[in-house]
């Protein structure tokens, strides 16, 4: 994905919240306008913001789940993030396979002869390797 589909996905997303924004707001003038029909403009704007106001609060405690304790909440973050990252040294691996065939055929030549010729030595490089990740 380029620089120019990023920003033309970005500048979409914006366009469809504030489309999205603008219908809520079409529809809760709507409904009080509906509602001063029968009631009045003042009660009508009264409850219409508290059907508004009581749409947020139900929103709130069932998708943001307040009540959740800390340790929960950082769990599952951590998870998701362990999930992540185990991901993305493959699918960094892939796309420099995928951008440059030859580059990457001619360093796993060098690695595959380097550990042939000195095996003693790759088994020590790798030992440090995996020490360090450690």
């Amino acid at each position: 994905m380029t620089v120019d589909q990023t920003k033309l996905r970005l500048f979409a997303a914006a366009v469809g919240v504030l489309l999205g924004l603008g219908g809520v707001l079409a529809l809760f003038v709507g409904a009080t306008i509906a509602l001063s029909e029968v009631m009045g403009l003042a009660s009508a704007a009264f409850t219409v913001a508290g059907i508004g106001l009581l749409l947020a609060t139900v929103c709130l405690f069932f998708c943001l789940q307040p009540f959740r304790s800390m340790e929960q909440e950082v769990g599952e973050v951590e998870d998701a993030t362990a999930d992540a990252l185990a991901d993305l040294p493959i699918d960094a691996l892939r796309s420099f396979v995928e951008r440059r065939p030859l580059t990457t055929t001619a360093l796993a030549m060098a690695l595959g002869y380097s550990m042939v010729r000195h095996p003693h030595t790759a088994q020590r490089h790798a030992e440090r390797f995996l020490m360090s990740m450690l």
